[in-house]
């Protein structure tokens, strides 16, 4: 396998779809690469934005990964993938070397970010359940022998379930496998990747793919988006904020720590960025625009952190954004988060009991809650005086959590533009740049105007997390990729429709034209025989007319409702596009699975009762469409926080661009994503198991990017392709190429009968095959 890997990347050119025209065969001779090593850095998904004072509420934990693999060039004797130590899991080897992988983070100015709690954090110091938050956040995952998912005795006891947090406790400014936010060496994830369980209403003993096989990592960190310089975070200001953190990965000498050194003298290293922003809750929460005249428990908080204890405005903004939040939850639901505020002036908490923890009653599949609460299974202490009047049927299960707030957000705060296209996205999620600035921001605290953009376009704002950053959305994209995008219809009908106005002007897509109800149907139309090609049952190949036809739908439905969605100008949005891919609760879900029947064909056949008691469905096929004996189960059958954030619910590169500018297939990652369908890009790999995301940089930033919002992908590619040009990687990075930048290996070798040597794009498209 090792040798057919090296032929395989001896023979690809290390780029993807995103590259410059082919160059005359005229052009000068051979380019080495640059370097005589690589190192590739990622995340999952280039953009993670949850908050850093936790004492009130927990969203979404913090949760930043380091992602690398690491490259030997043919500089120097390559290309060749390093690999791991067969004992030692922080050790790789090149050749009888034997290296490791430090790594730390800093912001674009090159500050350093190396702790987090206390100054800039409080996740450890907020209580809950008699314990600390971040010890338990992670409790619902578990393992039974080691991170690869091992399960030797075959069991599903909960006595034997080793837990995280509990029977491995979460070290301050570690992850939940304990490595250090910017401190230490990447683990390889080993040949079945980083793997632990879950639970889910239907089984026990789900796995959980945190990252794939052969990954050097760094798992969950709780990074901050401020710099070691910051003295408190009682003081920070929304200026403070850089989102685009930098992972830097050196290669050193695994004895003696010192630096490896390439021939040149300098020392072997690489970064890439590790995105992390603060939700933008305090423009409506932290004033009138959400809290109206109904509402005033924010006021007080305001006053509490701003007038008594002087903190920064923003800081006060955020601890009153939190009580809004709550208190307007407590209103709609019937809970009692804050029926006791406020209870005392500490930093620990003003709600007179623990930190709410959402997924305590609401499934979220992003961090493995599979299982939501019923509404007579909601605790006691979380009930107010109007729960069961609200909650009158207590058999209702609690919506997945990113329902509940995506939908409410669409249909009250859609922020459309003069063009109908939502702005909510980019608002809350938010838009944050690495200058520091917030002018062009997307969404406003000033509660007679909180839509600047609702005379123009949302496109037109100053850059953020995707719009304006990405290379989808990057309106200077031209100046890196005049390149073929080998689009599909429906790609080609975004490019010519949306991503040029009618003066040629490049506009970009926006977060709605890839989260869109046609990505989750074309995926649920698939069963593809081979990913790569396409090959199968698809609607992917079909010309708008055919999906709409196989739909059920007329083209202009196709186009108006699932492509390219708009919201109302005014008023709340009910039943648009967008909002309907928020709320599901009247729309059939993808299929998952197939389950044995018992003998009377119509239920699961579960397994005999564990020593606790519990019981389990039985999975007779990961392909609910290959044709075997068993019952078909939906998503939200299986799992409570239905489809949302797996590859059933998530855009894929496939939805727009043609084979073999795809995703790898699914089924490695089941649940996470299936057989014959298209896997998640942060889970596919290309030529020599590459990392699509390693060439590509992560989704949400993919390169090029727009250069004054995230300086540091900008900078990456630039920093290994020999003409300086700012993303994808090109084959040159790794490979020696000849004028027309093809590999010289590739020299007298033919792609769909025609020769590669001179045809640059011809070479990338056939590097996307060798999978």
């Amino acid at each position: 396998m090792r040798e057919q890997l090296l032929t395989l990347l001896s023979l690809a050119a290390l780029l993807c779809c995103c590259t410059e025209k082919t160059t005359p065969p005229s052009a000068p001779a051979r380019v080495t690469p640059p370097h005589d090593y690589i190192v590739l850095v990622h995340s999952e998904l280039g953009m993670h934005c949850t908050g850093f004072d936790f004492t009130y509420c927990c969203v979404l934990p913090p949760y930043n990964s380091v992602l690398a693999q690491v490259i030997r060039t043919d500089r120097n004797s390559g290309p060749h993938v390093l690999e791991p130590d067969p004992v030692d899991p922080e050790v790789l080897r090149d050749g009888e070397r034997r290296l490791k992988l430090s790594y730390t983070h800093e912001d674009a100015q090159g500050r350093p970010n190396t702790h987090s709690e206390h100054k800039k954090m409080v996740y450890w110091g907020a209580d809950y359940e008699g314990q600390t938050l971040a010890s338990q956040e992670f409790r619902h995952l578990y393992v039974y022998a080691d991170l690869a998912g091992g399960n030797p005795g075959g069991t599903s006891e909960n006595a034997k379930k080793l837990r995280l947090g509990e029977s491995f406790p979460i070290k301050v400014d570690r992850g939940p496998t304990n490595q250090h936010l910017s401190r230490g060496f990447l683990r390889n994830s080993g040949p079945r990747g980083t793997v632990v369980f879950t639970d889910s209403p239907a089984m026990e003993n789900v796995p959980i793919m945190l990252t794939m096989p052969d990954t050097w990592e760094a798992l969950g960190l709780p990074l901050t988006p401020f710099n070691d310089y910051v003295t408190s975070m009682f003081f920070l200001e929304e200026s403070d904020v850089r989102p685009f953190q930098r992972a830097i990965v050196t290669v050193v000498d695994a004895e003696s720590g010192a630096p490896l050194r390439d021939s040149a003298g300098e020392p072997v290293s690489g970064f890439g960025v590790n995105a992390i922003d603060v939700p933008a809750c305090d423009r409506c929460h932290a004033g009138p625009n959400a809290n109206g005249a109904t509402y005033q428990k924010y006021l007080t908080e305001f006053g509490f952190w701003r007038d008594q204890l002087q903190t920064g405005e923003w800081f006060a903004r955020l601890k009153a954004a939190a009580i809004s939040i709550l208190e307007i939850h407590d209103a709609k639901h019937g809970t009692n988060f804050t029926a006791r505020y406020p209870a005392g002036g500490t930093l620990t908490t003003r709600l007179g009991h623990d930190s709410v923890r959402c997924q305590d009653c609401h499934a979220d599949n992003v961090i493995g809650v599979l299982t939501s609460r019923r509404i007579g299974a909601v605790p006691a202490k979380y009930r107010g005086p109007r729960f069961e009047v609200l909650n009158p049927d207590p058999n209702r299960i609690i919506p997945p959590l990113t329902e509940a707030i995506h939908g409410l957000h669409q249909r009250l705060r859609a922020l459309p533009d003069s063009l109908g296209y939502s702005g909510a996205c980019q608002g809350c999620h938010p838009a944050h740049r690495d200058d520091g600035q917030l002018a062009g921001f997307p969404i406003s605290s000033d509660a007679t105007n909180p839509n600047p953009y609702a005379a123009s376009d949302n496109r037109d704002a100053a850059g953020g997390c995707f719009l304006g950053r990405d290379v989808h959305s990057n309106l200077r994209r031209d100046e890196d990729v005049p390149t073929p995008s080998h689009l599909n219809t429906v790609g080609q009908w975004l490019r010519d429709n949306v991503m040029r106005a009618a003066d040629g002007t490049p506009r970009g897509l926006t977060c709605t034209h890839c989260h869109s109800l046609l990505s989750r149907e074309l995926y649920t139309a698939d069963h593809l025989t081979d990913a790569v090609r396409g090959q199968g049952t698809t609607l992917r190949d079909k010309s708008l007319p055919g999906i709409a036809a196989a739909l059920g739908i007329d083209e202009q439905t196709l186009i108006h409702d699932h492509l390219d969605a708009r919201v109302p100008l005014r008023g709340p949005d009910v039943d648009s596009g967008v909002v309907r891919l928020w709320d599901r609760r009247a729309q059939s879900i993808a299929p998952i699975a197939l389950l044995r029947a018992d003998a009377s064909g119509k239920a699961p056949l579960l397994t005999v009762p564990d020593i606790d008691g519990d019981r389990s469905a039985q999975i007779a096929s990961t392909d609910p469409l290959s044709g075997a004996a068993g019952l078909v189960v939906a998503y939200d059958a299986a799992t409570d926080g239905k489809e949302y954030w797996l590859a059933a619910g998530e855009p894929h590169c496939a939805d727009c661009h043609t084979p073999p500018f795809v995703e790898s297939e699914g089924g490695a990652a089941f649940p996470i994503d299936q057989p014959g369908k298209y896997a998640l890009m942060r889970f596919s790999t290309g030529h020599a198991h590459i990392h699509c995301q390693g060439c590509h940089s992560s989704s949400h930033g993919l390169q090029p990017v727009t250069p004054n919002v995230d300086t540091g992908t900008y900078a990456q590619a630039a920093a290994n392709n020999p003409d300086g040009s700012h993303g994808p990687l090109k084959c040159a990075a790794c490979h020696t190429v000849n004028g027309a930048g093809v590999p010289v290996v590739l020299a007298g070798k033919r792609y769909r009968d025609r020769p590669l040597e001179n045809d640059f794009d011809l070479a990338v498209e056939y590097a996307h095959t060798l999978r």
